[in-house]
């Protein structure tokens, strides 16, 4: 793979936003980019990608400063909210690289980007930490040029996809076990993992978007825990699951859902978008609307008659 310069998104995904800032979503999502959050993390975001799009300066020494606080460094890989934080703090990182005072953080470069080993694997029974766990290890990786940390988060991912994903859609071994308890947003979660590894992937070389096991891909995944957001009242693995919930989930962690329409169009994706945009996560992609909400205008193709 090769170096992606922001993790999630490119240049061109932020020259495209910026040429298009008087149309729908670019539109919307704007005043929530000059937001001021009360979540350390998901401020920090907005600072690092304000210094992006606007060439704020002052905004991304906020975010430097964001990375050397408590918040940050501390890390626990057996805690599935500190791994998605984690990660979450690795996107802030990759989005400040560019920034004139990037040197003074050097300390909290390393710390953040520390191997959380020992490293789970998709079939060591913690199947939802160890995909998240996995795209800590490919972003770390990916900052680093550590083709190890890369590889091992893909062959995390492949796994996943060849063992994991029934071809209707749920994660195998989370919602259908014995016992499972909040397994809506267990498959949310773990759909969410595997999107923002394929985005990861794609955005540093490798296309892990169109990997498959007999034509089930992340995007099985996607399209079955986006058809219970609307009808949570089908969902057969766990009784009482209400749109309120399904709404809230959506809320707190659905921005990767922008990646995965910009890919292959969300059937029913316009309901979503006119519910929930302008999406944000701090830990699962960011303001999307406004990096992923676009589709990029298809190449011109050349004939010769």
């Amino acid at each position: 793979m090769t170096a992606s310069a922001y993790l999630l998104f490119s240049a061109g995904d932020l020259q495209l936003a910026r040429d298009n800032l008087d149309r729908e979503p670019v539109r919307s999502a704007l005043p929530l980019l000059d937001s001021q959050p009360e979540d350390a993390l998901a401020l920090a975001l907005l600072q690092a990608l304000r210094f992006l799009f606007y060439s704020d300066v002052e905004a991304g020494r906020a975010a430097l400063e964001a990375l050397r606080t408590p918040d940050s460094p501390a890390f626990d890989p057996s805690d599935l909210p500190s791994v998605k934080r984690r990660f979450g703090w690795l996107t802030v990182m990759s989005q400040l690289r560019d920034h004139p005072n990037w040197h003074d953080s050097a300390e909290t470069y390393g710390a953040l980007t520390a191997d959380p080993a020992p490293r789970l694997d998709a079939a060591d029974g913690d199947l939802l930490r160890a995909l998240w766990l996995a795209a800590v290890d490919m972003a770390a990786g990916i900052l680093l040029g550590d083709d190890g940390r890369l590889q091992s988060a893909v062959s995390t991912y492949r796994r996943a996809v060849d063992q994991h994903i029934h071809p209707e859609g749920f994660i195998k071994g989370l919602v259908d076990i014995d016992g499972a308890r909040q397994t809506y947003e267990a498959q949310f979660a773990a759909t969410g993992a595997l999107v923002l590894l394929s985005e990861m992937a794609q955005q540093a070389g490798e296309d892990l978007w169109t990997y498959n096991n007999r034509a089930v891909s992340v995007n099985t995944a996607a399209t079955y825990t986006f058809y219970y957001y609307f009808f949570p009242e089908r969902w057969r693995w766990e009784d009482g699951l209400t749109r309120e919930q399904t709404m809230t989930i959506m809320r707190r962690e659905g921005a990767f859902f922008e990646m995965v329409n910009r890919r292959s169009p969300l059937r029913g994706g316009e309901e979503l978008f006119a519910e929930q945009r302008p999406l944000l996560s701090a830990v699962a992609g960011g303001l999307t609307t406004l990096t992923h909400g676009l589709k990029p205008p298809a190449k011109k193709r050349w004939r010769l008659w």
